[in-house]
């Protein structure tokens, strides 16, 4: 039987169940029992040759695994980058299907399923994000801008700013580079001026604020459930926020309000809707029945 050192297994559970040969080869694993644990299953190799190892059943990765497993194949020296980190910032609603994006100083070859971005990026434009090395939001805005569309990028733009609090201000420095994203991402800022900051609307803004100033964490935005997108989702929990503004006096848009609603409901989501004078003239109430909301469903 093939057994491991408990400090290796810290160090897989670590990295989301994945390891090197290197790294089992500095914790005192001997090769021998690298090549026992392949042949008993424990060891599953990944992208090829390059010596890295799944500890799990296939099909049952944990979180984060293929990012971890990409980066491990790749080097120290990559970093989340492009719509990979786009999506790790929550600006898009996910990554390019099948592939994993990441951006090196060095020129790799990287393994199938495995995009790598030669890119000269600056000490100050990689950022830590939950153990990994990534490309900071204004910098994701950038490598995006040149392969989005115009809406697409409009909707990453309005993403930051909901989840990062970014401004035009903070976009100048990479901006300033020449990049050749640059002229996208001035245009779509330049598309949201003087509005830039409004995002959706204003209510969706001041909406953001109060989840900020009372620590309430943030939602994803605009997802699709079934047939609808709604506003504001906390998908761990089932809660669905939506913000009734202007559109919602439109003649019709309570009967397709109300049909989704309808609809959430039945499918096990608890539904929340404020207006605009009741998320700036009645925070208070606001926040105590979303927190009453959120609050429920942990405990249920």
């Amino acid at each position: 039987m093939v057994t491991f050192p408990l400090h290796i297994w810290e160090l897989v559970l670590a990295q989301s169940g994945v390891v090197t040969a290197a790294q089992l080869r500095a914790g005192g694993v001997a090769l021998a029992d690298v090549r026992r644990a392949r042949r008993a299953g424990l060891l599953r190799p990944l992208h090829g040759g390059t010596g890295v190892y799944a500890t799990f059943p296939e099909g049952l990765a944990p979180p984060d695994a293929a990012l971890r497993a990409a980066v491990l194949a790749c080097g120290p020296d990559v970093v989340l980058s492009h719509q990979t980190a786009a999506a790790r910032w929550q600006l898009v609603a996910h990554g390019p299907p099948g592939l994993i994006e990441l951006a090196s100083r060095r020129e790799l070859t990287p393994p199938e399923g495995i995009w790598i971005h030669r890119s000269r990026l600056r000490a100050a434009e990689v950022v830590p994000l939950d153990g990994f090395a990534i490309t900071t939001v204004e910098r994701t805005l950038l490598d995006i801008a040149i392969r989005f569309a115009p809406a697409a990028l409009d909707r990453a733009l309005r993403e930051a700013e909901f989840h990062h609090g970014t401004r035009p201000e903070d976009l100048a420095a990479v901006l300033r580079r020449g990049h050749r994203g640059s002229a996208r991402l001035r245009a779509a800022i330049e598309r949201h001026v003087p509005g830039w900051g409004e995002m959706r609307s204003r209510l969706e803004r001041r909406f953001r604020s109060l989840l900020v100033r009372h620590g309430i964490p943030l939602p994803r935005r605009n997802v699709t459930l079934g047939p609808w997108i709604v506003d504001c989702l906390w998908p761990e929990l089932g809660v669905v926020v939506e913000l009734d503004g202007r559109q919602h006096a439109r003649p019709g848009q309570a009967a397709v309000d109300a049909r989704r609603d309808l609809w959430l409901r039945a499918n096990g989501y608890v539904v929340l809707r404020y207006t605009w004078q009741q998320v700036t003239e009645d925070s208070d109430a606001v926040v105590a029945d979303l927190l009453a909301a959120l609050g429920a469903r942990r405990s249920g």
